[in-house]
């Protein structure tokens, strides 16, 4: 009977068994939470960790570093669906002749093409090799699902001033080799319209005036070209990183030289000379042996075929700068293609590839125009052989 009466001690008892598990070991628990807060911690940092590695792989400059180790020894006869830039883009490095390797997962991938000849075979390969740009990879391989953005495969048309700025720090570049820089072949340019007296004008006038921008500079920073950086003797394309020796071509100042050296050298060619002795037959100068240098840079020519700065771009043919061509306002609700580097000079230098009509009229009435004109009027009259004699007036 005395069992069943419930007692407070019996109530106590009972409540207390509820809480011995609990307040068994409190220093376990603490030590739980703690082990806990580390593992987010380090879950947190690992996270972080990948984040940051990915972001370096996807950047431009990892993205410039690639496309560095391909060379037209390594990586060649390839279309432009396969150029470095492509392979870059989705994190291949040029390891050896027709061999790719991923800088992420390390995964490796062959890129040698079957002759053309058999186009069946070839085709097929061309096709595979495309699609193993991305198949080849590791299965959590970054780069397969997050590529390099697609705009570092392009020039940026739609920032200008990204545009401008790159045009200022490759004429920046080039002026400290400007008296070395090579003699230019602007048959491809004039294509285009453009001058390149008017070109090197417009960017003393307006884009760099506080520098002294030869024709010839201003040519090769509009068509993508600076000065390597590690090498002064070498010209760089920006987009393709295509290198190019000055060695190769004579110097401006070379050139000229040249072409008078050869002339006096055809004229003594075409002179006998006598060795003084009579009855002997007379004998021409040795001719000495001509050393292949050669002459001219073609800023266009010289790129990669699959360099950005040369690929079609669609442009509005509405120009930027105002002008009252009646040839242009018939064309102004259509479109144009044309190479990326002329795309480019129209948002650079506004006005200037507009048939160059708006820098002509100003060069022709600007004061320095006018004073060459006056200089000229005044030497001609002075170097007339015959001068008019003065009359007095009849009385």
């Amino acid at each position: 009977m005395d069992d069943t009466i419930i007692t407070p001690e019996k109530v106590k008892n009972i409540l207390s068994s509820f809480l011995i598990n609990s307040n068994k070991s409190p220093d376990k628990a603490t030590s739980d939470e703690i082990n806990n807060t580390q593992n987010g911690k380090e879950s947190d940092a690992k996270i972080s960790s990948s984040n940051s590695s990915t972001s370096v792989l996807r950047s431009h400059c990892s993205f410039v570093q690639r496309l560095d180790t391909f060379s037209a020894l390594t990586w060649f006869s390839k279309p432009v669906d396969l150029s470095p830039l492509i392979c870059a883009r989705y994190g291949w490095e040029n390891v050896d002749v027709d061999m790719l390797q991923c800088v992420g997962c390390k995964a490796f991938l062959c890129g040698q093409l079957p002759a053309k000849l058999n186009f069946e075979a070839y085709e097929e390969s061309y096709t595979k090799l495309k699609k193993n740009l991305l198949a080849s990879h590791d299965k959590f391989c970054v780069l397969a699902a997050y590529p390099c953005p697609d705009n570092f495969c392009h020039v940026p048309m739609d920032n200008p001033t990204f545009l401008v700025t790159g045009f200022t720090e490759r004429v920046k570049a080039l002026t400290s080799i400007q008296n070395r820089l090579p003699s230019i072949n602007f048959n491809q340019l004039h294509v285009y319209n453009y001058d390149e007296g008017q070109g090197g004008a417009y960017c003393n006038r307006h884009l760099m005036p506080d520098h002294d921008v030869s024709p010839e500079l201003a040519t090769l920073a509009f068509t993508g070209w600076s000065c390597s950086l590690s090498n002064e003797d070498v010209l760089m394309c920006s987009m393709c990183r295509r290198k190019v020796g000055l060695w190769n071509f004579q110097s401006l100042l070379s050139h000229s030289l040249s072409q008078e050296a050869t002339e006096e050298n055809d004229n003594v060619d075409d002179k006998e000379v006598d060795d003084g002795e009579p009855g002997e037959p007379p004998i021409k100068k040795r001719r000495s042996m001509p050393i292949h240098v050669k002459q001219t840079f073609d800023p266009i020519e010289e790129h990669s075929h699959w360099c950005p700065w040369l690929q079609p771009t669609a442009v509005s043919l509405i120009p930027v700068a105002t002008t009252t061509s009646p040839s242009i306002k018939n064309n102004s609700s259509g479109c144009d293609s044309v190479p990326a580097w002329i795309a480019a000079l129209r948002t650079i230098a506004p006005g200037l590839m507009d048939n160059n009509t708006g820098l002509a009229s100003a060069m022709k009435t600007s004061p320095m125009v006018e004073g060459l004109r006056c200089f000229r009027r005044v030497m001609k009259s002075w170097s007339s052989p015959k001068a008019q004699p003065v009359t007095s007036p009849q009385p």
